[in-house]
């Protein structure tokens, strides 16, 4: 058993050596087994780069937390996304991580946690106290969090924290270390009074099997019947029994897989008329079943093959039956039971090249109307924007979450949907690197801007009686932009543009 443990060690220290290498090789050893750390205790949310960047706090006054995330209905929430939170929720959670590059578990780790969490959760906090002794953007983060909690207040929702302490062990933690961490577990859970907590270990087994899980998506559906087939093309249709469909749907921590829908051209809609009629027809003990009042759901795949009483499914989309499914989930999440009830599942390999993927997505999306630009991974103009971004600048942008990072390309050349938005806002305002500072992310510069969005664009400096040096506008002139970038202050006042530093970091 030790020589085993002792394996998974090694092979976790090759995965890291490569993947450092490949992906951030000016970052410290210790800064990239956060970040990576991060990735796999995160999988299950599915973030980009951009968002597992934003929630790591790591450095000087960290209080012994490397990273925090919130989360409300399985969505992670920025800062950008808290004039958008809805008016209600089911459930709120808060992920805070701790990674160590040793390779045991220490008391005085969760020690440190259990002293300063409860401070900084508490919604009565000093915060003039607090500066002294923690850094900004973890006062900001966990802010975030009770912020959150705050104005979700009215509706009820279950709050969830869970911590998650990783490192490269080759065992599971002593039982003084765990017995530590169910103090703390207790503590939490006193943030309010229906909050439940939790405390993982993640040690080198635990992370090694999550990349490997990460690298290749694949699920697998329990049917109830034998499916059925054409000779046209591959692809079933079965009927699913629902608590197995919502196994397929959520991962091993019971959390909605959201890279399941990167296809869907529609967002979860809410309490609309229709996903509350589906709410009551999975609540209903009519004894009637549950496929004969809906149209079921559609899944595009890249392979699906039976095994036993399973349809094994490789890099699953599911394009139709995105209100559906979360009903299902929000319906088994609030203790519902199956009843021996099913739902009629489509599964679809079509080519990976030509348009029979798009043409299923809008196919089985066209009972009603749809905006423009619905599609949005699988539409013309995002696999433009990704064309586009690699000839401009070498960047590879993610119409699907995860994709490149998991090819392993460079950390700094991988574009998210979440930080083109940012800057391309920025952009238009005219203000192309605000997002600079306050992102934790690589911006483009205003040339590949203009190469990218506006070709024909090009650029003059031009002076303004507001500011103390130049800044680079469009203009109908031949001449192209050259020289520096230039910033413009965040804070109002007198201070005037100064020059840009060159940043190629993660953080």
């Amino acid at each position: 058993m030790t020589s085993v443990q002792n394996n998974d060690q090694r092979l976790l220290d090759r995965i890291l050596e490569d993947q450092h290498r490949k992906l951030a090789p000016d970052k410290s050893r210790d800064d990239f087994f956060t970040f990576f750390a991060a990735d796999k205790a995160l999988q299950d949310w599915d973030l980009d780069n951009d968002e597992i960047m934003d929630g790591i706090v790591d450095g000087a006054h960290d209080c012994g937390i490397d990273g925090i995330w919130t989360f409300v209905d399985e969505r992670y929430v920025t800062a950008d996304a808290h004039q958008f939170l809805p008016s209600r929720a089911g459930k709120i959670e808060l992920v805070i991580l701790q990674a160590k590059t040793s390779t045991g578990y220490q008391e005085t780790v969760v020690e440190k946690l259990h002293f300063h969490l409860p401070t900084l959760l508490d919604m009565s906090r000093d915060e003039d106290d607090l500066v002294a002794h923690t850094n900004a953007k973890l006062l900001d983060r966990t802010r975030r969090f009770l912020h959150i909690l705050e104005e979700l207040a009215s509706s009820f929702p279950q709050v969830r924290i869970k911590v998650i302490y990783a490192n490269k062990a080759a065992e599971t933690p002593h039982p003084n270390v765990k017995a530590k961490g169910d103090r703390l577990r207790r503590e939490l859970a006193k943030i309010t009074s229906d909050t439940k907590a939790d405390l993982e270990y993640l040690n080198a087994a635990d992370l090694r099997e999550r990349t490997a899980r990460g690298a290749k998506a694949v699920a697998q559906l329990v049917f109830t019947e034998t499916p059925m087939s054409t000779s046209l093309g591959e692809g079933y249709v079965c009927l699913a029994r629902l608590d197995e469909y919502y196994h397929f749907i959520t991962s091993d921590n019971e959390a909605l897989r959201l890279e399941l829908f990167e296809s869907n051209v529609r967002d979860y809609a809410g309490s609309t008329a229709v996903n509350n009629a589906i709410g009551e027809t999975l609540k209903s003990g009519t004894g009637e079943d549950f496929w004969w009042f809906n149209n079921g759901v559609t899944v595009v795949a890249d392979a699906a093959q039976i095994a036993g009483k399973r349809i094994v499914v490789k890099e699953p989309q599911i394009v139709n039956g995105l209100q559906t499914s979360h009903e299902i989930y929000s319906y088994f999440q609030n203790g519902g039971q199956h009843r021996d009830r099913s739902l009629l599942v489509k599964i679809v390999v079509a080519p990976e090249s030509g348009t029979a993927r798009d043409r299923i997505i809008r196919a089985t999306n066209s009972q009603t109307q749809l905006p423009a630009g619905a599609l949005r991974a699988t539409e013309a103009i995002q696999k433009d924007i990704e064309e586009s971004l690699g000839h401009a600048g070498g960047y590879y942008y993610e119409r699907r979450a995860s994709y490149y990072r998991n090819l392993g390309f460079p950390l700094d050349r991988v574009i998210s949907m979440t930080r083109l938005a940012r800057e391309f806002t920025a952009f238009v305002q005219r203000e192309p690197h605000t997002a600079l500072r306050h992102s934790d992310a690589l911006l483009l510069d205003d040339q590949h801007y203009a190469q990218i969005f506006s070709p024909a664009t090009t650029w003059t400096s031009t002076a303004s009686a507001s500011m103390s040096t130049p800044v680079y506008e469009p203009s109908s002139l031949s001449t192209p932009k050259t020289g520096p970038c230039w910033e413009k202050p965040w804070r109002t006042g007198s201070t005037p543009w100064q020059q840009c530093p060159p940043t190629h970091s993660l953080g």
